[in-house]
């Protein structure tokens, strides 16, 4: 069902990324797992979860973090493990200033390390290089990304925008060193090597980051499924999220489920009754596909669960 729905049989690009957006705890990650198992009926799908809370190990009870397990007939499973990507790019970027400043032996390298490793932005680059991989892997025709809560996620999808910003910069201003330099060795009557490797560096992120902000941008290449509940947070951060991608993506959702919504007459009974359907109101002025994802009367602790959940689904 959901997989008609966002038409994930028409999809071109290889592979098609599925990103489910939304607050923490309004059920992203069965979203996420219902999408991906339904996507696997189709082609090579896999399922990551670059979400801390780490439900999906649970769910679908995977060994360990980093892994692709397969989980299902063309279903495959991994969890991200943050704090070990953290720590592999702290070590990319020691080695990076090794190589750039051949001087910086001299100075405390453990206070970079720690300087790298808790600076802000940090867990961003983590989700943002995951991305790039995952945009490259061939091997699966779909991904579904269980993505970090709502303030993580639009951070993550607007840093490459904001990093080409800076790099630009910095190209610039290295050009001109360089230039400087080989004008100098030309007065001096030098020979100077016109490869720099700081500048070839820029170029090719800049290069890796231009083409993800295209393929974040465009429909062809990325799905995006918001996930909320009837509750007034986590519909504003659906709505922040909507104005995100339009405004800052220039992109649509593809699709809104509103989940875990009541039976009416449990609603009433629990006082909720009016907020649930100013919610569903809400999401019917839209123009968005949206659907309905009722309340389980139980917690989803396994695949065999989660699939249980499409019972629960109707088109709004």
């Amino acid at each position: 069902m959901l997989a008609d729905i966002v038409e994930a049989r028409f999809q071109t690009s290889r592979p098609h990324v599925f990103m489910v957006l939304g607050k923490g705890g309004v059920g992203k990650t069965t979203i996420s797992i219902l999408l991906a198992r339904e996507l696997s009926e189709i082609g090579e799908t896999l399922i990551i979860s670059f979400d801390q809370a780490k439900h999906i190990v649970k769910y679908l009870r995977l060994p360990k973090a980093m892994d692709i397990v397969k989980v299902g007939e063309n279903l495959y499973a991994s969890q991200l493990d943050v704090d070990e990507l953290a720590r592999r790019l702290t070590a990319k970027y020691v080695d990076m200033l090794r190589e750039l400043l051949p001087s910086l032996p001299v100075l405390n390298l453990e206070d970079v390390v720690d300087v790298v490793k808790y600076s802000p932005g940090v867990e961003e680059e983590v989700f943002m290089r995951s991305l790039v991989e995952l945009y490259g892997d061939r091997r699966f025709k779909y991904i579904v990304i269980d993505t970090p809560p709502t303030g993580v996620a639009l951070r993550t999808l607007l840093l490459p925008r904001i990093y080409n910003v800076w790099i630009e910069s910095l190209i610039e201003l290295r050009e001109r060193i360089v230039s400087l330099r080989y004008i100098i060795a030309r007065t001096l009557g030098r020979k100077f090597k016109l490869e720099d490797p700081a500048l070839l560096r820029l170029y090719e992120l800049k290069d890796s980051y231009s083409k993800l902000v295209k393929l974040l941008s465009d429909p062809q290449a990325t799905s995006y499924i918001i996930v909320a509940n009837p509750e007034p947070l986590p519909m504003y951060e659906m709505r922040e999220v909507i104005s995100t991608l339009e405004g800052k993506l220039d992109v649509k959702p593809k699709l809104i489920i509103l989940n875990k919504v009541l039976p009416e007459d449990i609603a009433a009974k629990l006082g909720v009754l009016e907020q649930q359907k100013k919610a569903i109101e809400e999401l019917s002025q839209m123009k968005y596909k949206s659907m309905i994802a009722g309340f389980m009367d139980r917690q989803p602790s396994s695949l065999e669960d989660v699939v249980e959940l499409r019972k629960f689904i109707r088109p709004l």
